[in-house]
């Protein structure tokens, strides 16, 4: 099984004087929501890590943001193809740890069959003044659909 500490609006999330941990489909939104989020560029260890929705630097170039655009069809798709670029990798993580670990441990993984993505079934978007609502429809191993909705607002 695997975990990730939880996070509440940017911040551990604690309990009883312990962190709480997340895990499953929980873990699966964090985790997601946490790259979406991340403009890309920002960390000089992993400089591909997270999205272009907010801009960032990306091969040394600055990358506009698409938050706070006009929400035409264009922009739209620009956006919908950004999340499936995300997702995408994120999916491809996680198929090399199963691939990994199943050699280690004997044909066994610590990943979860509700927080590994099967397939990606929709996204889409809308805009509310200039914060970008996307809304992603996944399936994961154990066949249960998950539907995040994602707000992610301008934060310059």
């Amino acid at each position: 099984m695997s975990k990730s500490l939880s996070l509440v609006n940017g911040d551990l999330e604690i309990s009883n004087r312990s962190l709480q941990v997340v895990k499953g489909k929980d873990k699966l939104f964090q985790d997601l929501s946490l790259y979406l989020r991340e403009k890309v560029g920002t960390d000089p260890m992993t400089p591909t890590y997270g999205s272009t929705l907010d801009g960032g630097v990306l091969n040394n170039q600055n990358v506009a943001p698409f938050i706070g655009m006009t929400l035409n069809p264009l922009v739209s798709g620009q956006i919908q193809s950004e999340v499936f670029r995300i997702i995408s990798a994120y999916q491809k993580q996680q198929l090399a740890k199963i691939k990994d670990e199943a050699s280690i441990y004997q044909g066994k993984n610590t990943l979860d069959k509700d927080e590994v993505i099967y397939t990606i079934d929709s996204i889409s978007t809308s805009s509310v003044g200039t914060t970008v609502v996307v809304r992603v429809t996944l399936t994961t191993l154990s066949n249960q659909q998950i539907n995040l909705t994602l707000p992610i607002a301008n934060v310059a």
